[in-house]
């Protein structure tokens, strides 16, 4: 963390403070006088600020039934840059019924700032709308607000309801410029008319007096949005006269203060012009500049005539809504002004057809091309589906990074920045309400971690102790040194585990009971397992299961990655790859001969775990072993020492008496990963514990299921691990659909995806599939988010 915060200081210290034409009067810092405790906070704050991550899904589908996969590329990005950039690896998906009760989670992997992956909808979920949740660790200090949220709708539900067809009652909103109306200044005034369910009203009328003496005419523009100029009178009572409805009375004219007016119409600059009443002409007044309370431009503005007037550059703005503020000398608020910056060029995305004739070979095939504004090709990554109609999301990444976006069919670029900076005025309240957090309680998150504090079966803490994890799977084998701290707990990283892994974690002890050891995990609003150890995120409110989810959890109760704690990691060691002779070394100290015996170390041959060798080639590493076959095949065991002939086997400490039956031999049936080591016992002395069942040699295995440890409860030492979700190819998908008796019945809404298209240097790709003959419309929808920020959204039915 310390590394982190060291560079957010020399980036908070290189753009922080903006500039602007004139003075610009920076506060002077006393670094002496400052408490080490205060600069930590403001390093935090700063960090928080500057490092706000936001997530972005675009997946194939919204509408979907039970079992189905949904395939989605996620865009993680800077909030005040919006450059696709982030320190975090790992991406939480939640799947949430209406009740906001956990359907399913899942882990996916993060690289520079993106990630692809598949949620699996459960076979038995009944239909209806559910929220699937995309975030990272980081931005859990933020709060949920943070979250990226998106409606997914399963089955047909009858009983749903457009929200766009209850309207219910319209509420009427005035936005003043700067937040007051002054009299004697001429004043504009915003207004919005919309629903609880964000259906838009009609805000055509005028402005009238208390006599019902029209002043100002309301200019009405599109999506529920108008605005108004007048100049008030001080004593006099302004009202809203819409053209139907009720009239609505304005806020009350203020008799002194200053007006803030913004004008962001131009690409490269805004300007700002503020205004004093008569009784404040010549009172200096602070300029400030704040995006979620983190301070970027500071100004004092002397108003000698009553007025002043400076531009400000975008580009040294961060992007999104900021809020400035005119605030006086005595510390007394005056006026705010929220204002939508927005520098990152949109990338020109289109496409067309090269094949549509599915009544010939059903193969059809699009041409996507990728420009700049100016028409200049862009070699750039992109995400593509194409799918039926009425399961593609009718909004892409464009409106997401953008709020305040205008969905008008508007050309003229100043018409679109005029309208969204009458929306943004009408987000203050809102902008109000939500603050940077001031405390990082969850860092950043690299890797699938695992923490937690370390006992014997007895209960005992093992504070200060080597313990060796091992980690297996279907397609997972990991060895690990590790040691705990002095508290106890035990500090896993870089986890990058695909599926459910079964950890087992082991100490150095003589006795096998000792041996093993138990994780409890700490968890954080949900306990996964009996004495798991427990904190409290008093900002996120406590988290339900559903029935689905409880169900999936009956046979084994997995643990996810869990946040780090604050307790003392004196003398942690740096996690380490065990290398093949170290583990050899190992296992043979923590699995001791069989009663006792110890035979010659050139009689002892070690399974490699990385390079596991067939059991022949590992049984003639032993000196005087042969291995011979039958007419059929079947391998037999023989030595040539002290006379030669049979073996006796023993497996995991049980005779075999095979009578020499080649069918009923180990070799085969044990595969070479079920070795852990073989021991050749040739002396008399030690064969003879056998009887006369073992006159020529002993063969001892031992594998790694059925050592000495499962004498005792290997289940205490041991927990089954949430590793990250596999990934599945689209093609593969489609081919294992057809064998689902229930998905085949209806064609796939899908037809295509791809998460990682490249375009040439001729900013072009060409995608082709094949689709069924029934298929009479498709809509592509293609969008990319660049490393440095540029957003392009593409969707056209064909």
């Amino acid at each position: 963390m310390s590394k982190n915060f060291s560079l957010v200081v020399v980036l908070f210290s290189a753009i922080a403070l903006t500039y602007a034409q004139g003075d610009i009067n920076a506060p002077e810092f006393n670094w002496n006088a400052t408490p080490v405790f205060e600069i930590q906070e403001r390093t935090a704050v700063d960090s928080l600020a500057l490092w706000e991550e936001h997530v972005y899904l675009h997946v194939d589908k919204e509408k979907a039934d039970a079992g189905e996969m949904i395939f989605f590329k996620a865009y993680v990005y800077n909030g005040p840059t919006q450059r696709r950039l982030s320190p975090s690896g790992v991406l939480r998906l939640e799947l949430r019924d209406a009740s906001n009760a956990l359907v399913s989670t899942q882990y996916h992997p993060v690289a520079a700032g993106s990630g692809e992956g598949v949620l699996k909808l459960p076979e038995k979920l009944k239909d209806g709308q559910y929220e699937l949740w995309a975030y990272t660790r980081w931005m859990k200090n933020y709060g949920q607000e943070q979250y990226y949220r998106k409606t997914i709708q399963v089955g047909d539900d009858p009983d749903l309801m457009d929200a766009t067809e209850n309207k219910g009652n319209y509420r009427l909103e005035f936005y003043p410029e700067g937040g007051r109306l002054l009299a004697g200044i001429s004043n504009r005034l915003v207004l919005s008319s919309r629903s609880a369910q964000g259906a838009i009203g009609s805000v055509e009328g005028s402005i009238v007096d208390e006599n019902g003496n029209t002043v100002a005419d309301v200019q009405s523009y599109s999506r529920g949005y108008g605005m108004a100029i007048f100049q008030p009178q001080a004593g006099k009572v302004y009202s809203f006269k819409p053209s139907e409805g009720p009239v609505a009375r304005l806020p009350e004219i203020q008799k002194e203060g200053y007006s803030l007016k913004v004008n962001s119409l131009s690409p490269e600059k805004i300007r700002i012009e503020v205004s004093a009443t008569e009784s404040l002409t010549g009172v200096p007044v602070v300029l400030e500049g704040k995006k979620d309370t983190q301070s970027y431009f500071i100004h004092v503005l002397e108003l000698e005539d009553g007025m002043a007037s400076l531009d400000i550059s975008k580009a040294s703005l961060p992007q999104g809504l900021m809020t400035f503020s005119l605030t006086g000398m005595d510390q007394v608020s005056w006026a705010e002004r929220p204002v939508w910056i927005d520098t990152k060029e949109e990338l020109v995305i289109q496409a067309e057809p090269l094949r549509n004739n599915l009544r010939k070979d059903g193969k059809m095939a699009y041409r996507i091309k990728v420009t700049d504004t100016e028409g200049n090709p862009v070699q750039t990554d992109l995400s593509a589906a194409v799918n039926s109609p009425s399961s593609i999301s009718k909004s892409g990444i464009d409106q997401y990074l953008k709020p305040i976006s205008i969905d008008a069919d508007l050309t003229d670029s100043r018409s679109i920045r005029f309208l969204e900076d009458l929306k943004a005025q009408s987000l203050a309240e809102e902008a109000k309400e939500r603050a940077t957090p001031n405390e990082i309680r969850y860092p950043v998150e690299r890797s699938l971690e695992l923490h937690g504090a370390a006992y014997t079966l007895d209960n005992v803490l093992l504070a200060n102790t080597d313990i060796q994890m091992m980690a297996t799977s279907d397609s997972t084998l990991v060895i690990r040194e590790l040691k705990t701290d002095a508290a106890g707990i035990l500090h896993v990283e870089d986890l990058n585990v695909i599926g459910e892994t079964q950890f087992v974690f082991r100490t150095k002890s003589e006795e096998q009971e000792g041996r093993l050891v138990k994780l409890r995990p700490i968890t954080e609003t949900l306990s996964r397992g009996k004495g798991a150890t427990k904190t409290e995120a008093p900002s996120e409110a406590e988290v339900t299961e559903s029935k689905i989810l409880r169900k999936a959890q009956r046979k084994k109760e997995f643990v996810e990655t869990t946040p780090p704690v604050a307790f003392d990691t004196t003398g942690v060691v740096q996690l380490k790859e065990v290398t093949v002779e170290d583990l050899r070394k190992r296992e043979q100290e923590l699995v001791p001969s069989l009663y006792g015996i110890r035979p010659n170390p050139n009689d002892v041959v070690y399974q490699d775990i990385k390079k596991p060798l067939p059991m022949d080639i590992l049984l003639r590493k032993i000196p005087g072993v042969q291995i011979t076959y039958t007419v059929e095949g079947l391998p037999q065991l023989y030595h040539l020492r002290r006379g030669g002939g049979s073996i006796l086997w023993v497996v995991d400490g049980q005779v075999l008496r095979t009578q020499n039956d080649p069918y009923l031999s180990p070799l085969t049936f044990l595969t070479p990963l079920d070795i852990l080591r073989m021991e050749f016992i040739i002396d008399a002395g030690q064969a003879a514990i056998f009887g006369v069942q073992a006159p020529t040699g002993v063969m001892i295995v031992y594998t790694r299921s059925g050592n000495m440890l499962d004498y005792v409860n290997r289940k205490e030492g041991g927990l089954y691990f949430k590793g990250y979700e596999p990934a599945l190819d689209f093609d593969t998908y489609i081919a294992e659909r057809q064998k689902n008796r229930k998905l085949r019945k209806t064609p796939s809404p899908t037809l295509y995806w791809n998460p990682s298209i490249q375009t040439d240097k001729n900013g072009e790709a060409v995608i082709e599939f094949s689709a069924p003959a029934e298929v009479k419309d498709a809509v592509l929808s293609v969008e990319t988010l660049t490393p440095d920020g540029r957003v392009g959204s593409f969707r056209k039915a064909f």
